[in-house]
């Protein structure tokens, strides 16, 4: 029994101390899949994913027309179900680095919206350098979502100048921290490849994408300043901006100039290059001067928001195109066109209400230098000299955070000319857009 005791006492020694072991591994891998929870939560904390679908329904006036408004229609349709937009955006924030990767899909295809990184400076924490495909920094409209605007589209100058919204490139931010005497201010100025990004079915970029064609780089910069005034009860943004780019010339044959011929008509003239003046190799110009405000007020009526921008400047084109090229023109002679456009936004909140009226009016003049009366049979003007303006006229209904439905009728009217085949007459290409956003 003596003998007994103490062995059984040194078992049950021997059973605790495997037993307290035991308890000492599983706490510690318990701890460690904590820990690896833990990081895994602080890691998620770090991503936010964002995203819209756009689903609605187009009616136009004729079959095939050409708009703006979500790309053009099929030749023997004048109705349409489309997926406008079907976006997920996801955001990665550690500390002062900011990863973005947007993605865009439709029924039209897949395609990248942006992806950029975005390094913000750690002693004052205002300035900022940002890398890859993002939205130009030019006017309000591009730097607007499209979840948040009022109308269906941005401006007809923006789509056919700046196609797209995007480009890949680089820019330098200065945008003070709210603490700040400066806060308010933001200055953008960057680098850019210059030829946009590719949206399948909506423009018309022949598959050039992203890709770069010249050895050229085009500037875009805007400084911007936005104060709310009598605790938010007023709210003025005014800002200007600068696009200094260009489009290699193919050859030297450049048309820059408007005359009047032997017979009184206006027409095209050639430069002449008699003189040693060679073009070919050099840049021919992109050059646009804008301005931009807002201005918004909320009193018993709602919040009444008015929005006005103005452009200015030289595009190159080709003989029957002035819109921005994504590669390089087929046609290699180069045509310099003067142009001005803008719009004017009147919004207005219903009360306290989820209901907004929206009204829109907008022009964009291609070649400012002549009127619909200048072309005449005889002249060398093309459609691409044509003027457009737009009304239009809209109602928005918020149910709640996350849906919105939005009527649009936009009257669209096109400067009509004798000498322009198919345009002696104002063509039926109005639209009715019926539409749907889901937001998350």
């Amino acid at each position: 029994m003596k003998i007994l005791l103490p062995a059984f006492l040194s078992l049950i020694c021997f059973n605790g101390l495997l037993f307290s072991q035991q308890s000492i591994q599983r706490d510690s891998t318990v701890l460690k899949k904590i820990e690896s929870l833990e990081e895994f939560e602080k890691k998620s904390s770090r991503l936010k994913i964002t995203g819209w679908a756009q689903a609605q329904f187009q009616l136009t006036d004729s079959l095939g027309a050409k708009t703006f408004d979500g790309g053009d229609f099929a030749s023997n349709s004048n109705n349409r179900f489309m997926i406008r937009r079907g976006r997920v955006k996801f955001t990665y924030t550690h500390d002062l680095v900011q990863a973005v990767l947007q993605l865009n899909a439709t029924e039209r295809g897949v395609n990248l919206v942006e992806i950029f990184g975005k390094i913000t400076d750690p002693w004052t924490k205002s300035f900022s350098f940002t890398m890859g495909v993002m939205n130009r920094p030019y006017g309000f409209e591009i730097q607007q979502s499209s979840s948040d605007r009022e109308t269906p589209e941005r401006a007809r100058f923006t789509q056919v100048l700046l196609p797209n919204e995007r480009d890949l490139g680089a820019m330098i931010s200065f945008q003070p921290v709210k603490e700040s005497k400066l806060f308010g201010l933001k200055i953008d100025a960057g680098l850019y490849n210059g030829v946009g990004i590719a949206v399948p079915g909506t423009t018309s970029l022949n598959g050039a994408g992203i890709v770069d064609f010249d050895k050229y780089k085009d500037f875009i910069g805007r400084v911007h300043y936005k104060k709310a005034f009598k605790n938010d009860k007023y709210t003025l943004g005014i800002g200007i901006s600068h696009y200094n780019g260009g489009v290699l010339y193919q050859n030297n044959r450049v048309y820059n100039e408007i005359t009047t011929n032997s017979s009184g008509i206006m027409t095209w003239n050639m430069r002449d290059t008699t003189s040693g003046v060679l073009f070919k190799g050099g840049k021919s110009p992109r050059i646009y001067f804008g301005g931009d405000i807002q201005f918004s007020l909320k009193s018993i009526l709602g919040t009444t928001t008015l929005r006005g921008e103005y452009i200015t400047g030289t595009q190159t084109g080709t003989v029957d195109e002035n819109k921005s090229p994504g590669a390089l023109p087929s046609k290699a002679d180069s045509y310099q066109r003067s142009f001005n456009g803008g719009y004017v936004y009147f919004i207005q909140r219903i009360w306290k209400s989820k209901h907004e009226i929206a009204l829109k009016y907008e022009w964009y003049d291609p070649n400012s230098k002549i009127s619909s009366s200048d072309m005449v049979i005889g002249s060398t003007f093309t459609k691409a000299e044509l003027k457009y303006s737009m009304i239009g006229l809209g109602y928005n209904f918020y149910l709640n955070e996350h849906v919105k439905f939005m009527a649009y009728y936009n009257l669209v009217k096109n400067e009509t000319a004798t000498g322009i085949v198919g345009f002696g007459k104002d063509l039926n290409d109005n639209v009715l857009t019926l539409r749907i956003q889901y937001r998350f």
